[in-house]
């Protein structure tokens, strides 16, 4: 139960007011029996002793208002706190995502890792944040209601609840193996729910539709859906069954505990006469309601230990180490020369069994334009990955200025650069949010750049426009924009940090030729005086670098400029040639 009690931990850093509330709300819950059960004795003893029906009255009302105003207060806090539970949600939600951008990116490649946040995510989505919440009060008001209740069971004898709890523990043993089987196969369902998940974002993603429609593969993903659904449904109908026969099993046991303390009221009450009608009554609810609260607790205990499980993934998951973030500050480093340098660097993605880099050595100093090139999968990605600190090389060393890049505090790191990726996001925020992210906003900065990348023309067009929503999809007042004019974007996003280290991807893909002319005109102006890396197919990119890079299987075969490959008739000179003549034979 530590889990449960770091998890109310949590709970309490954020809001103490509601855990005072929740204990007012526990006390009242465990009062509310109480008035019904002592109150009918009276009752029915008031109607066995021929008492007035004025006196009769009284008693009834005085029972009905006593219901009323505890219940009415009861359910004002319950509302409270469950208002309150929700917004802690939210908030735990919220903590949640934080964790996620904030983990080593290779981590969250890794599908073993992904399966636990499924399960760590399951303790604050729907209702299982609420029912967390809801098993410890019941937990703790049946336990305040049972002390009651004994205090009025002792006057028959304290045996009359040994049948009960020994029904009960027999209960909480076929509950417990019960579910325990549940949680096992819920566990085991995940993979098969990631997937059914994925395929349900295929069938409803613009992105997708587009492709399943044109290629016709809707019946590849309904076949996939069908068998993925078949398994997950096979582990749903094993819950169902466990559970109805724990159900069967328990309602033998019930009914054999019900016989012997209802002989046992009976026969005090018929035979002996030691209790008169108003005591078989209150014993008699008084025995129903320690059953039903010993029950609850039982019950809440098990949903406990089976949330115990799961909150455990959510601590793991939260206290997952962020082995990446760094230390070493570098605000006060003298960074007006750069330069960073690859010592023997090698990197295997987790799992796999080769190198996607080898023994890559290399230095870039200050002010280097330098173009990444390399077939598919030759490693330019990954090393600007590793560059990035998405991730940490398997082997070697990554310096900057000669400190180990992994060792610098991670978003002071990131600042140094300005990055566009290959597949890069556009935001459903307005163009203004997509380029500044809400830190520093200067439009007049954010126009120039606009006007640089060619999208200025198409900005003065729109009625809000920095301020206009990209896309439509959450905002029917959004402008939806093409690929290109969303690439525009992310260049100008790029540039917009005024970082010291620009990374261009592939930024040109989406381009018209005239606009992707018009962006190499104004590269060396949109890069002057910072490190750039450029990864490009077209080589015609090669007028705007320094230094040239090429990549195969994983090592860095040449570097140098256009002119000195070019000589050296190597890789580089015979993809150039066959780069050239492509566009030759298209003209």
């Amino acid at each position: 139960m530590k889990n449960i009690k770091d998890f109310f931990q949590i709970i309490l850093t954020y809001n103490k007011k509601f855990m005072i509330v929740m204990v007012i709300n526990v006390v009242l819950s465990a009062l509310v029996p109480f008035p019904y059960i002592i109150l009918s004795k009276i009752l029915f003893d008031m109607l066995q002793d021929g008492q007035s029906y004025e006196d009769y009255v009284k008693i009834i009302s005085l029972l009905v208002f006593l219901n009323i105003g505890i219940k009415f207060l009861y359910e004002k806090i319950d509302a409270y706190t469950e208002v309150k539970g929700q917004q802690l949600m939210f908030q735990l939600n919220c903590l949640f995502n934080q964790k996620t951008l904030l983990i080593d990116y290779e981590m969250l490649l890794n599908p073993k890792f992904l399966e636990e946040r499924e399960l760590a995510k399951k303790v604050i989505t729907g209702s299982n944040f609420i029912d967390i919440i809801r098993g410890v009060k019941r937990v703790v008001s049946n336990v305040l209601i049972i002390m009651g209740i004994i205090f009025i069971i002792i006057q028959v004898g304290i045996y009359i609840i040994l049948p009960i709890i020994l029904v009960i523990v027999i209960n909480t043993y076929i509950n417990s193996g019960a579910k325990k089987a549940e949680y096992t196969n819920s566990v085991e369902s995940v993979p098969y729910m990631r997937k059914i998940e994925y395929l349900q974002t295929v069938c409803s993603d613009f992105s997708f539709v587009k492709e399943v429609r044109i290629h016709n593969c809707k019946e590849l993903i309904n076949d996939k859906y069908t068998k993925l659904t078949a398994i997950t449904f096979s582990y749903i109908k094993k819950i169902i069954y466990l559970q109805k026969k724990a159900l069967q099993l328990g309602s033998i046991t019930n009914g054999i505990q019900d016989f012997i303390i209802y002989s046992i009221l009976g026969y005090k009450t018929i035979i002996a006469k030691v209790l008169t009608i108003g005591d078989f009554s209150m014993f008699f609810n008084a025995v129903n309601q320690f059953k039903t609260s010993v029950l609850e607790i039982m019950s809440a205990f098990i949903d406990m230990k089976i949330n115990s499980l799961s909150i455990g993934h959510f601590l793991s998951y939260m206290n997952t180490e962020e082995k990446m973030k760094g230390e070493y500050q570098i605000n006060n480093t003298n960074l007006s020369s750069i330069t960073i340098e690859f010592k023997d660097v090698s990197f295997r993605y987790p799992g796999a069994d080769t190198y996607a880099l080898r023994n890559i050595n290399c230095t870039m100093n200050g002010q280097d334009k330098i173009l990444i090139v390399g077939e598919n999968g030759a490693g330019k990605s990954t090393f600007i990955n590793l560059l990035l600190r998405l991730y940490a090389p398997t082997e070697g060393v990554i310096e900057l200025n000669g400190i180990n890049i992994n060792t610098i505090q991670y978003d002071q790191y990131l600042k140094l650069f300005g990055v566009m990726f290959q597949d890069h996001k556009i935001f459903a925020f307005d163009v203004e949010e997509n380029i500044a992210f809400g830190e520093n906003v200067d439009t007049t900065r954010i126009n120039q750049l606009l006007e640089k990348v060619g999208m200025q023309t198409k900005i003065e067009t729109l009625p809000q426009g920095t301020k206009t929503i990209i896309s439509k999809l959450y905002d029917v007042s959004g402008t939806d924009f093409s690929g290109g004019e969303k690439q525009k974007i992310a260049i100008a996003r790029t540039l917009y940090r005024n970082a010291k280290i620009i990374v261009l991807d592939e930024p040109t893909s989406a381009l018209d030729p005239l606009a992707e002319y018009e962006i190499y005109c104004n590269f060396n102006e949109l890069t002057k005086n910072k490190m750039s890396f450029f990864i490009s197919h077209r080589l015609a990119s090669n007028k705007f670098s320094t230094r040239i890079m090429v990549f195969q299987e994983g090592q860095i075969v040449e570097d140098g400029t256009h002119k000195e490959l070019i000589d050296k008739k190597g890789l580089y000179q015979s993809m150039f040639e066959r780069q050239s003549e492509f566009y030759m034979e298209n003209d």
